[in-house]
């Protein structure tokens, strides 16, 4: 069967830039917050709480010359021990003691310290830490954060503003990409209905694109119109050779010449058919049949034989074992085998081609001097825009087998003969130059 052209709706590559950009910036200025709240807080809880530590003792130093029965501080935040002896208190007895600030745990909680010794007295000066957390996040996580709300909403407000500004922009395109031009009406432009909003930019854009649209409908309608008249024009006399090779047929009697004329007639037929079809994109009302493959393959052999005595070559056909039929479009099918063997009789410089039919592939292989394929590879699928041929013919070509391919659901690929052997030697084949095609079916 054919294979139905399903549309993938995406968002427009513009909308995902934009937004993209968008996220990443409230992203960094979300790190950027959190990095500053940090360092706020090493800067609070180490650099100036060690200096307001160090110059509390030095004020409780210079209290004690002036008093030396002068109390310790006692505040909410502050408070401190006080011996006069060399061993310190029991509390203290197993914390090393060093004179300065340092973090020790004192009931049960890691506090930040300062400790001082003078004229045989010790003393040890002890900050109540968790209120200085209070203050980290009243006078800094607080306020970081209500600017972070504040500078959100107007991200989120311009954000909006932008979209709407490129909003036109993004449907116009949309719009170009959705457009059925199998079905397309030529005076309906698919941009009417669509608001530039005052941005200049996609006014112009949007009148260039209704002026496309209309040249390239228009294109494609005479185009259709032309290819009906063609298919008229190439039907009329196929129709009247068939009738007069009929009438041959029943006066002269059934003459081999005449059937094989008759044959070819009908191939004919079914070629323009076939053409007209993919000019019109119309090839799924191609009709399938279930057919044998090996008829169709023995109806093109038997129709070059004329083609391979000239050339002085003999086709080889190795059918499948127990074959079943297939479900084949007949017309395409001969198309694409017929370019193909074609190709192998009229540009390969061999002397036999074998046509090795297998469950899920057809081999074509030759004994000719073969084709360079890109950058010396081994094996290449079918693309006719990386192909290079030293001989160029006359026929269809690779371009019509590619696509045939691709609306049947096929793969073609390319070998040097050599290495296809050397990787499948059960097909029992004289090893030599040449190519080997193979058709590898859905």
């Amino acid at each position: 069967m054919l294979k139905s052209q399903a549309r993938n709706h995406q968002k427009h590559a513009l909308t995902e830039i934009f937004n993209r950009y968008y996220w990443l910036q409230i992203g960094l200025i979300a790190l950027s917050i959190v990095v500053g709240i940090a360092c706020s807080a090493w800067v609070i809880k180490g650099s100036l709480l060690k200096t307001a530590l160090e110059q509390e003792m030095e004020h409780y130093w210079v209290r004690v010359d002036r008093n030396p029965n002068a109390d310790l501080p006692d505040t909410k935040n502050l408070y401190g021990y006080r011996w006069n002896t060399h061993i310190p208190p029991q509390r203290f007895q197993n914390t090393p003691l060093d004179i300065g600030v340092h973090r020790i745990w004192i009931d049960g909680k890691e506090r930040m310290t300062v400790y001082g010794e003078r004229n045989g007295q010790h003393v040890l000066l002890v900050f109540g830490e968790s209120n200085v957390n209070k203050l980290v996040w009243l006078f800094g996580l607080a306020p970081l954060m209500f600017s972070l709300f504040v500078l959100y909403s107007f991200l989120w407000w311009s954000n909006r503003r932008a979209r709407r500004y490129f909003s036109p922009i993004t449907r116009l395109a949309n719009a170009l990409e959705h457009i059925d031009w199998a079905h397309q009406n030529t005076q309906a432009s698919p941009f009417e209905d669509i608001h530039t909003n005052g941005n200049m930019d996609a006014k112009y854009l949007k009148q260039a694109l209704e002026k496309y649209h209309y040249i390239l409908s228009t294109f494609i309608q005479r185009e259709r119109e032309f290819t009906g008249d063609v298919s008229h024009e190439l039907r009329t006399p196929l129709t009247i050779l068939k009738g007069n090779v009929q009438l041959c047929q029943a006066r002269y009697g059934d003459d081999k010449a005449f059937k094989r004329l008759s044959n070819t007639i009908d191939d004919m037929q079914l070629l323009v058919d076939t053409l007209l079809a993919i000019a019109r994109n119309t090839t799924q009302n191609l009709s399938s049949e279930q057919i044998l493959l090996s008829e169709i393959i023995e109806d093109l052999v038997e129709s070059l034989q004329t083609v391979s005595q000239s050339k002085g070559m003999v086709i080889h056909v190795q059918g499948e074992k127990s074959e079943q039929p297939r479900n084949l479009y007949p017309s395409m099918t001969k198309m694409v085998l017929s370019n193909i063997l074609r190709n192998a009789l009229n540009y390969s410089q061999g002397s036999e081609i074998h046509i090795i039919q297998q469950k899920h592939n057809l081999v074509i292989a030759d004994n000719g001097v073969g084709i360079s394929l890109p950058n010396d590879a081994k094996a290449q699928e079918l693309d006719s825009s990386q192909m290079t041929f030293e001989v160029k013919g006359h026929g269809i070509g690779l371009q019509l087998v590619e696509k045939l391919c691709k609306q049947l659901g096929w793969r073609v690929e390319l070998f040097d003969r050599e290495y296809y052997l050397s990787v499948h030697p059960d097909l029992n084949l004289a090893p030599s130059t040449g190519l080997i095609v193979v058709v590898y079916f859905h």
